[in-house]
């Protein structure tokens, strides 16, 4: 467990509420160090209904301000670390999305297998990113991304909701057997010998075969049969391209009211970058984040894998879109992200969601303050950091420049803890060193930094060395129940 710092919306909390109290928390930190930390926040572990993830896609691209260019063996590594750990938190009727592309959908399919267990792969879920075209070389215009689904057990889900939509289902024929819809009488598969053949209007004379490569839903057995009962209606007139039967599906044959989740469904306009991209103009971050995704997809994925009250979690939270619309729609969640964009991007979106926010699909989900605290779900997050220790001085060393590396230096020789194989003084004040360039300087600095002490160990938190305040100290054993 780690030491945290935390506030209430912008505010340092001098306790915050106890686990069985709080809803929601956006925490900053490293994401798999901030996972092994909440393991042992009983409300969490093992609770989380819903997990959504956007990680780094390893194209090349950093856009989004991750390591986005990892080597392939590098980037497995990284995801499985943390996938891993990420299925102990989901419940046993519990889900994760996988948001990628082609780049490493396949390795990472194979991936999720071996941690999940093939038999819980739930689908691969395309949405669609453009409809413009670009001057791909090989003439090929990747248009779509992929998001992978697993279930912690998939004996356990069910993805049926809401109602289809059954407003194409009449009886303008007086049918007995009740409404109805036209729909195709072929198939994919089926036999030559007993699935091809021609269908004889009484009326006109017409024949009708299957269309090339596929076969009649019925048999020269079955097909008197689909007559009588009037599920095939022969037509007295139509037009000479058009098919001489209607071949009806009845309402009641319908084995559920209850509308799918199709692995198609966001392939519609609703769901592209583009809207994203408007989203993200009208919060001011789209020069920060140029691909976000769009709340319909959130939405769409929250409403069918969850209920209200229950818990979703993003570790990759980015500019704070699953943990906003998540919100909208009266779920608790639980947010990581470890960059410094965390304070002014995400904390302040989410804020703005607290006082009513009614951008993306605020309108489409009813989003209302007041009826949120109707619902006893408080209107409210908390926000905390890992508390750094070496990780401070490796975010001054990354970004240092040769004008203040001596400074650095010399507060890391002061206050931060090094390693004991290496000799930091002499290291930092041979002449060798200020021969090298800023670059190998700063590898050198890191190499330095004991990184098993990047953060303050929640054991350590009551040394003095530290100079941590009891306040803080109160919160933290409140937070983590009076664990050590």
């Amino acid at each position: 467990m780690i030491l945290l710092k935390s506030q209430h919306q912008g505010k340092i909390l001098s306790l915050p509420p106890p686990p069985s109290d709080f809803n929601n928390l956006l925490l900053k930190g490293n994401n798999l160090l901030a996972l092994h930390t909440l393991k042992s926040v009983s409300s969490i572990y093992g609770n989380v209904k819903l997990i959504y993830i956007d990680p780094p896609y390893n194209t090349g691209n950093d856009s989004f301000n991750y390591n986005d260019n990892f080597n392939h063996s590098s980037w497995l590594v990284f995801m499985k670390n943390r996938l891993e750990i990420a299925r102990e938190f989901l419940r046993d009727d519990g889900v994760i999305f996988i948001q990628c592309d082609d780049n490493e959908q396949a390795y990472l399919k194979v991936l999720c297998d071996e941690i999940f267990g093939r038999e819980n792969f739930v689908g691969d879920f395309i949405r669609k990113t453009k409809s413009t075209t670009n001057d791909a070389k090989i003439g090929v215009n990747i248009q779509h991304e992929n998001c992978l689904c697993f279930a912690k057990d998939k004996n356990n889900i069910s993805f049926l909701g809401g109602e289809k939509d059954l407003s194409k289902y009449k009886n303008p024929d007086n049918d007995p057997n009740g409404d109805w819809v036209g729909a195709d009488p072929s198939a994919k598969s089926g036999n030559p010998h007993t699935g091809y053949f021609a269908v004889k209007n009484p009326y006109t004379g017409k024949e009708d075969y299957p269309p090339v490569g596929r076969f009649w839903n019925f048999s020269q057995n079955t097909i008197q049969r689909h007559i009588d009962e009037g599920r095939i209606c022969f037509k007295k007139e139509h037009k000479e391209n058009e098919r001489g039967f209607i071949y009806k599906r009845y309402l009641k044959d319908l084995k559920t009211n209850l509308r799918t989740f199709d692995s198609l469904e966001f392939t519609t306009n609703e769901y592209m970058n583009q809207v994203a991209t408007k989203e993200a103009i009208s919060l001011e971050i789209v020069d920060l984040f140029r691909y976000p995704k769009p709340e319909a997809l959130l939405k769409r994925i929250i409403e069918v894998s969850t209920q209200k009250g229950d818990l979703v979690m993003d570790f990759f939270a980015g500019s704070g879109t699953t943990l906003a619309v998540a919100h909208k729609m009266g779920r608790r969640w639980v947010g990581i992200e470890q960059m410094d964009y965390i304070e002014n991007i995400t904390k302040q979106r989410l804020s703005k969601v607290v006082l009513g926010e009614q951008g993306g699909v605020s309108k489409l989900v009813g989003w209302d303050p007041k009826n949120l605290l109707g619902d006893a779900l408080p209107n409210s997050f908390l926000y905390a950091e890992l508390m750094p220790l070496n990780e401070a001085y490796k975010n001054l060393i990354i970004e240092a420049t040769e004008q203040n590396i001596t400074e650095i230096i010399s507060k890391m020789q002061k206050n931060a803890f090094l390693n004991y194989r290496i000799d930091f003084v002499k290291t930092t004040k041979d002449s060798d060193f200020e021969a090298l360039s800023l670059e190998d300087k700063k590898h050198i600095l890191l190499n330095c930094l004991d990184m098993n002490l990047s953060y303050v160990p929640l054991s350590e938190m009551e040394d003095s060395e530290f100079e941590i305040p009891e306040t803080l100290i109160k919160a933290n054993k409140i937070f983590y129940g009076g664990k050590k």
